[in-house]
């Protein structure tokens, strides 16, 4: 029964990645990074966080942005390093902060950004296909049909791995970017404004710079968690056991500066200056109120918003919750629990909920909901482990992270109380479950050390050996 329960732990795609497996090169993940990047939500946050006049101004939103960005690269690069140094993705190593049974939940927290913006994105990419198929079939509307149609296209890229989801961001980046710059040129000529002129746009501010931080960190915070899954894809140096935290992870910070952080700017400003002048917050109505007069600019601008969104959701929004699931329910392939990612997305309908700076403040409370998971995870792999895995036990049920009955309540118990307490926090409520959920733990754990199931440390049961 134990070596069957064992089975269940090791869905192939969950197994450590071998060197060989290991394809992405620096530009394959920073390009990979960048088309996660340059969506329809990072251009619409820009739009947003200006906010008619109320929020930020051009400058403070750089400053916001750098803030953010450089805060979710950090995280990141941190949880990556379990799958430069093992190569387990994070469902997997769960398992070992939260217990076999305990890392399901924090797994199903995990996901709810993932089916909700997988959903957003995939209405906001078939509502520019289904404005092409009015341009080229008069009197065509039918968005359900091609929600459905998108839907199917992004499983099926993402179901061939992160390797293709990386080449198809060498086709949709450069669209963005031309698109970007030809939306930035015509505003300058349509309203006779300068680009000195939009950075000197003024605004009020009202707007707490750890709220519009948390907001920028929040959409991405999901991806900081999954850092190992990314991280366990790029190749890494024959000499990584001796290297240092940020040597050995010098490609996914280079990659992450890159295509996050300068692209991540870029995508804002364009989206705050569209916002200023155009009154809209959505790049299908920019792109249509500034292009109606140049039918192939239209259509351009269109399929690329089609291809933003694609190149986000096959790496950000159906890989990570894909790999939840089969940790969750072990006996499903990885081509089940994508296309099983995907409908859940569809059936919350996230497009329904519109308005005002509805954007900013969901990505606030994505971050207050995650915040305790990743100060559980660090705190777990540099503190109490330091580092240091046991990867044969992540694989077999009765090894050391059974805790008691599967569950390390240790974890679950920091994580109700840091989100608990960090809800009393107001702006500051995602950095407050980051912090609080890392004291906790870290206290919990010390003093459950003496316990031979309580910390996950030692462990009755020897590790089973198998082939990786």
């Amino acid at each position: 029964m134990e070596n069957e329960k064992s089975l269940g732990l090791r869905s192939p795609e969950l197994l450590p990645t071998k060197d060989s497996e290991r394809t992405l090169s620096l530009w394959d993940y920073t390009i990979l990074w960048a088309g996660m990047t340059i969506n329809i939500v990072a251009f619409s946050l820009g739009a947003q966080y200006y906010n008619g006049g109320d929020g930020l101004s051009p400058w403070m939103l750089i400053l916001v942005v750098l803030l953010g960005y450089g805060l979710v690269t950090a995280l990141t690069v941190l949880a990556g390093d379990i799958g430069t140094k093992y190569g387990v993705p994070f469902a997997v190593y769960s398992r070992a902060a939260f217990g076999y049974k305990g890392s399901y939940l924090a797994g199903l927290v995990r996901c709810v950004p993932c089916f909700y913006w997988f959903g957003f994105q995939t209405w906001v990419g078939a509502c520019a296909l289904n404005m092409i198929m009015g341009i080229v079939v008069p009197g065509f509307d039918n968005v359900t049909m091609m929600l459905l149609l998108f839907a199917a296209f992004q499983i099926i890229n993402a179901l061939f791995g992160m390797e293709a989801m990386a080449k198809f961001d060498w086709i949709a980046v450069p669209m963005l970017g031309i698109m970007f710059a030809a939306i930035v040129v015509t505003i300058c000529k349509k309203y006779n404004v300068s680009v000195p002129d939009i950075m000197a746009v003024k605004a009020a501010g009202n707007y707490s710079i750890a709220f519009a931080v948390s907001g920028i960190a929040g959409g991405w915070i999901t991806m900081a968690l999954n850092g190992p899954d990314l991280a366990r894809q790029i190749k890494r140096s024959d000499d990584y056991k001796n290297q240092g935290l940020l040597k050995r992870n010098e490609r996914a910070i280079l990659g992450q500066l890159i295509g996050l952080l300068a692209v991540g700017v870029i995508a804002m400003m364009v989206g705050m200056a569209a916002g200023v002048f155009t009154g809209e917050w959505d790049l299908n109505n920019v792109v249509y109120s500034l292009f109606s007069n140049h039918m192939f600019m239209l259509v351009f601008c269109f399929i690329s918003i089609a291809f933003a969104q694609w190149s986000t959701n096959t790496a950000a929004n159906l890989m990570p919750p894909a790999y939840i699931l089969l940790n969750i329910f072990p006996k499903m392939k990885f081509w089940m629990t994508t296309i099983i990612s995907g409908i859940i997305g569809l059936l919350m309908m996230p497009w329904k909920q519109q308005g005002g700076d509805f954007l900013v403040v969901i990505q606030s409370h994505f971050s207050t909901l995650l915040g305790p998971i990743i100060g559980i995870m660090l705190a777990d792999y540099f503190f109490i482990r330091k580092t240091v895995l046991n990867v044969d036990d992540l694989y077999n049920a009765g090894g050391q992270y059974t805790y008691t009955k599967g569950f390390n309540m240790g974890a679950m118990v920091t994580m109700i109380i840091s989100f608990g307490l960090s809800l009393l926090a107001g702006d500051y409520s995602f950095f407050a479950g980051l912090a609080i959920s890392i004291v906790i733990y870290i206290v919990l754990k010390y003093s459950l050390q003496g316990t031979t199931q309580g910390n996950g440390l030692t462990g009755g049961v020897p590790p089973v050996r198998f082939s990786m």
